[in-house]
């Protein structure tokens, strides 16, 4: 079975991780934020071809760069669209109301459950709290799973935005980032890659 290789672009004035996903000259991308044209520029000069791009959320620094990478790519965009309230929503509260241009694009309705990539499956999993809308992407091929904001090292998402709700968010790691084996990786929005079994044993949150 041919590897999966993950690479971070950090993107934007957020500092989002933008992760490149490659399996010999096919790849995927998972959230891409505004200012993308490190990622574009990759993209183009290694010939990859982008079959899928899938969203953890939709606020401004995780979508911001989708309309873009769509345009250039052709490839479809998934998300689930329980957070497309957020085209409403000031970008001062994660939004992105001042601009229209970020949801100039056409998003599929992802539900949970098996999908294939790279004829390997990944599991989509239902992980609200941060959004209602909120997904993550577990391929345990490569024992990785893609969290966007809802836990990072030694620390969780916010909910104070609209749509935020802090008791659903602690529930999607209990009950659906923490089954997952403890050695899995888990890949956040910002900041450093972590362990299930390292924040099982040191997020504050769950001590």
């Amino acid at each position: 079975m041919p590897n999966i290789i993950v690479e971070t672009f950090v993107l934007g004035p957020l500092e989002t991780n933008c992760y490149l996903l490659t399996c010999g000259r096919e790849a995927v991308v998972i959230d891409c934020a505004p200012e993308p044209l490190p990622l574009l520029e990759a993209i183009h000069s290694r010939g990859l071809k982008i079959t899928a791009i899938y969203l953890t959320h939709m606020h401004l620094d995780h979508i911001g760069g989708a309309a873009e990478l769509q345009k250039m790519t052709g490839a479809p965009v998934f998300g689930n669209i329980d957070d497309k309230y957020l085209e409403n929503v000031s970008y001062l509260y994660g939004g992105s109301k001042e601009f229209e241009h970020v949801f100039d694009l056409d998003i599929t309705d992802l539900k949970t459950g098996r999908q294939m990539v790279f004829e390997q499956p990944m599991m989509v999993l239902d992980t609200p709290g941060h959004t209602p809308g909120g997904l993550s992407f577990f391929f345990p091929t490569i024992g990785s799973v893609f969290v966007g904001d809802v836990i990072f090292m030694i620390s969780v998402g916010r909910t104070d935005f609209p749509g935020g709700d802090s008791e659903k968010l602690l529930n999607s790691i209990q009950n659906r980032i923490f089954i997952l084996p403890d050695d899995t990786k888990i890949y956040s929005g910002h900041g450093p890659m972590t362990t299930v079994v390292h924040e099982k044993e040191n997020s504050p949150f769950f001590s």
